[in-house]
């Protein structure tokens, strides 16, 4: 007689903010999944667009909360979900057709793993593919990995099993939008996280996307990293310095590079803010970008000073040759 295996349940939670003219496509992307049976759950975060009348008309599970923020939306579709496993798909992104399947698979083979990750494809706000490049990822050990960058880029590119994310309180609130980064290294730091090397979604690029918000992001991640080191073992002190030096890098860059962008176009709205964030956590990149920038002004004092000995000199030259 065949042995009969059940098969895991799956829930696709979808918390949305004022995204509405993505959320079909979202949800659209749920139900071209080769997974049967899949449930669709939209978490309506007190959006001021037109979200839940868009929502209404899609066939899927609803519910409306206070804008409370992506990580109290996210619990609010877990603690609703039935599937034995929970997928959290942003708003403006979109499940590519094998990825509850192939998590599913992932999360079957080993009974230890409380979540699978995966990558991700990138899109424009209009859905044309944008290039990606996917650096190495060692699956040995990824919560070190994982203490320096995040290589899952959305939340759409993991999956988890719901008890398993329940027992550990779900998204925390206070660290912003690097909850669920958070979520990633409390469970790594366990071992029991997975790697899929393949695309599980599409993750879209556009100006309303958090992600887009350098200054944001670091204080978030630097928030999270500071709760790693207070529940982490004291051996791995040493590393989470490290991840924090490397983030400090990574996104002190992005937000010279933005305040850059914002002063020419006219956008000073933000810019103390950022200002304040840049000074107070990356000053090894502010030191290194007045270097940068002190010796790009010696080199051009020092060049119109040759310049004018120079225009000087052939002057008397000139002078004696009469």
């Amino acid at each position: 007689m065949t042995e009969v295996r059940h098969r895991p349940t799956g829930t696709v939670v979808i918390p949305c903010f004022n995204q509405a003219r993505f959320l079909p496509a979202a949800v659209a992307s749920v139900h071209r999944q080769s997974y049967p049976g899949l449930e669709c759950i939209v978490v309506n975060d007190g959006s001021t667009d037109d979200t839940a009348d868009v929502a209404s008309r899609l066939g899927v599970r609803t519910f409306d909360q206070s804008n409370l923020g992506v990580s109290a939306a996210r619990n609010a579709g877990l603690a609703a979900a039935r599937g034995d496993l929970v997928v959290f798909l942003d708003a403006d992104d979109e499940l590519l057709p094998d990825a509850v399947a192939l998590g599913a698979q992932a999360l079957a083979s080993d009974p230890v793993r409380a979540a699978v990750v995966g990558r991700c494809q990138v899109m424009d706000a209009a859905g044309r593919p944008l290039a990606a490049i996917h650096d190495p990822v060692d699956p040995s050990n990824l919560y070190e990995e994982w203490l320096s960058r995040n290589f899952v880029w959305t939340p759409g590119a993991a999956m988890f099993r719901r008890r398993a994310l329940e027992g550990i309180g779900g998204f925390p609130t206070d660290v912003g939008p690097a909850a669920d980064y958070a979520v990633y290294l409390r469970l790594a730091r366990m071992g029991r996280v997975g790697l899929i090397q393949e695309d599980m979604v599409r993750y879209r690029q556009h100006e309303a996307s958090m992600s887009r918000d350098p200054a944001l992001m670091l204080r978030a991640t630097l928030a999270v990293l500071r709760r790693e080191a207070r529940e982490a073992p004291a051996s791995q002190r040493l590393r989470i310095r490290r991840g924090r030096r490397s983030w400090c890098d990574w996104y002190g860059e992005q937000i010279v590079a933005r305040l850059r962008a914002d002063w020419h176009g006219g956008n000073h709205r933000l810019q103390l803010r950022a200002i304040a964030t840049l000074v107070r956590h990356c000053p090894a990149v502010v030191l290194r970008h007045i270097a940068r920038k002190t010796s790009l002004v010696l080199t051009a004092v020092c060049h119109r000073a040759m310049m004018a000995f120079l225009q000087l000199r052939a002057a008397g030259r000139r002078r004696v040759t009469r």
